[in-house]
């Protein structure tokens, strides 16, 4: 394990474990995002390990292309830090550029994964079947990292949302097999790594944009987050070869208009110097998720993230694929805060 040091660049041990922290909410959290261009398979897989409160959150899913999830989540018992949790494993090999993650164990199966906006009832009357991933990670070394400065993480990220965080665009290779049927795996995504205390109500609403062409040429990775504090809008492009930090990206989103209020759209334009890309993406799929908490005023609040396997196109033709994540604290009426950003 290493400690959490005062340099603000990144070493290659801060890949691995991290001391734990004396705050009850520290968290180390890993987590990997795909989707398939040729099958339409997509999925998200995570552990944070919180030793303090004795338990790691576990989330294991793969979505279908016919609009199925079939999905994971556990507080699994830990009384340490580590790399293991809830039948979810990571290894670290080259420090990254390589990385594996499985699990073995139950996946339920969801036809229509908004049921999840009531999680107790959906996993109740959802059946099961047994699931066995694992998945060789690629990523393209710490000069295409997002946070191999620490100063890239204040443009992107909120206060409460882990003391360090780096993230990167990686390419997922697998086998996946849930019951009798079986996957091969070729995605592309993000892949994230977090420690520090960790609050899931730092944010009022949060946009999470992931794209890597199919050629494997273009990718980004952007962050458009509001707290009750801060607000940002950055992120990174990573093209042939070439890290670029995001200046500003203009975000044109369409939602539907009637509840749950999904994404069905979003135009980009983003900018880093005097260079331009611009994109469009259109999510396949939503599993919502959610959080219950105190706000900064004490007061109860919900949480909703929304999973969305996403197909991108690039201005100059090329087309890729990644995920939405989109969160949101809920009103009263069930309005997500950031519906008109």
């Amino acid at each position: 394990m290493t400690t959490t040091v005062a340099a603000r660049r990144l070493e290659i041990t801060d890949d691995y474990l991290h001391l734990v922290g004396p705050e009850s909410n520290w968290n180390e959290s890993r987590y990997i995002d795909f989707h398939d261009a040729a099958s339409g398979l997509g999925g998200w897989f995570r552990i944070g390990m919180r030793p303090n409160e004795g338990h790691a959150e576990m989330s294991a899913c793969i979505t279908f292309p016919d609009g199925r999830a079939a999905f994971a989540f556990t507080r699994a018992p830990v009384t340490a830090n580590g790399l293991s949790a809830g039948g979810q494993t990571w290894t670290v090999g080259d420090p990254y550029r390589l990385t594996t993650v499985s699990y073995e164990g139950p996946l339920s199966i969801f036809d229509d994964p908004w049921v999840l906006t009531d999680p107790k009832a959906a996993f109740t009357a959802a059946p099961s079947e047994p699931a066995e991933i694992a998945f060789a990670v690629e990523t393209y070394g710490l000069d295409a990292v997002m946070g191999s400065d620490q100063a890239h993480i204040d443009r992107i990220f909120l206060p409460g949302q882990a003391d360090w965080h780096y993230q990167h665009l990686c390419r997922v290779r697998g086998t996946v097999r849930i019951g009798d049927e079986v996957f091969e795996v070729d995605g592309r995504g993000g892949k994230d790594h977090s420690w520090g205390p960790r609050n899931w109500l730092a944010k009022i609403y949060l946009r999470w944009l992931i794209a890597f062409s199919d050629d494997g040429e273009l990718g980004f990775m952007l962050v458009r987050a509001v707290g009750p504090t801060k607000k940002t809008r950055s992120g990174h492009v990573w093209e042939r070869g070439t890290f670029y930090e995001v200046d500003d990206f203009d975000m044109r989103n369409t939602y539907n208009e009637q509840a749950p209020y999904e994404l069905l759209s979003t135009e980009l334009t983003i900018r880093s110097g005097e260079r331009e890309w611009s994109a469009t993406g259109v999510p396949e799929g939503w599993l919502p998720l959610r959080h219950r908490a105190r706000d900064e005023h004490g007061n109860p609040a919900l949480l909703r993230i929304v999973k969305s396997p996403t197909r991108w196109r690039f201005a100059d033709g090329r087309v890729g694929t990644g995920m939405s994540e989109i969160h949101d604290r809920l009103d009263a009426a069930g309005r997500p805060a950031g519906i008109d950003d």
